[in-house]
């Protein structure tokens, strides 16, 4: 855990991380998986959790529990799941008595249809950050990630949501080779990998390949402590791993490609 560590504290001096993130979601991590990152995090970053869904109450009970700073909702579509998403976590943390700060996920054609009503909510005012994620946004209107089309619907959405006085963060099959097109068009205030959040300034626009490319390495070197770590869990990291592999061979590729053109 030292190292994981000392990378962290690397990552966050050297290349403007500024959060750990995992989820009991997609990321299908127990109790025990937050906790160890609660610890890794801990006095250093900030740690988000993204739970079940708007009303996962044992999620936020847990988050809860190990003191994470910010509970996040996914799939939030409408104003009717912003209010029970915000309702159901004010009343776990009083009876828990315990805080933490909320955020959402717009991850939706649909959702983001709706944003201007949820930003009209008075439910909106809970939220300290929402996150937009390309990667469910664009499966939903059947395009990639990095479609034109979706940018487009994901920098409307960030300035609304700007112009409503929230932070913003965009994420979703975030790429070295592709970095540069998502900060150019959607001028989001952080950018999001699987496990690390970024802050967005000058100075990470510059080198933001080489830093994306150093989240990377991390959350590999991360899923290999968990794979040995949560051996019952072996199966998951290792295919995670695998999927990170891909994109390295495919930086791999890209760098051979530029050097014979």
């Amino acid at each position: 855990m030292s190292d994981l560590r000392k990378k962290l504290q690397a990552l966050k001096d050297n290349s403007y991380v500024a959060g750990l993130k995992t989820g009991t979601e997609i990321e299908d991590m127990g109790e025990a998986e937050i906790a160890f990152l609660r610890e890794v995090s801990n006095r250093l970053l900030p740690l988000t959790v993204k739970i079940g869904g708007a009303e996962a109450r044992q999620d936020m009970r847990i988050c809860l529990r190990q003191q994470v700073d910010i509970i996040l909702a996914p799939m939030i579509e409408t104003v009717y799941a912003l209010q029970n998403f915000v309702t159901t976590a004010m009343e776990i943390m009083e009876e828990e008595n315990q805080h933490a700060d909320l955020a959402i996920n717009l991850e939706s054609y649909t959702a983001c249809n709706h944003l201007n009503e949820m930003i009209a909510s008075r439910y909106f005012d809970a939220l300290s950050r929402v996150t937009i994620g390309r990667g469910d946004l664009s499966g939903s209107m059947h395009l990639s990630p990095d479609d034109a089309l979706v940018l487009e619907m994901a920098a409307q959405a960030v300035r609304k949501i700007k112009n409503a006085g929230k932070k913003t963060s965009v994420g979703g099959s975030l790429k070295p080779a592709s970095i540069k097109k998502v900060l150019d068009v959607v001028k989001s205030d952080y950018v999001n990998t699987r496990h690390l959040l970024f802050q967005v300034n000058p100075l990470f626009i510059k080198k933001a390949p080489v830093y994306v490319q150093k989240g990377l390495e991390f959350e590999w070197e991360l899923y290999e402590y968990l794979e040995n770590q949560f051996s019952e869990r072996k199966t998951f990291y290792t295919k995670r791993k695998k999927a990170i592999e891909k994109r390295f061979l495919q930086i791999s590729l890209n760098k051979n490609q530029m050097g014979k053109n």
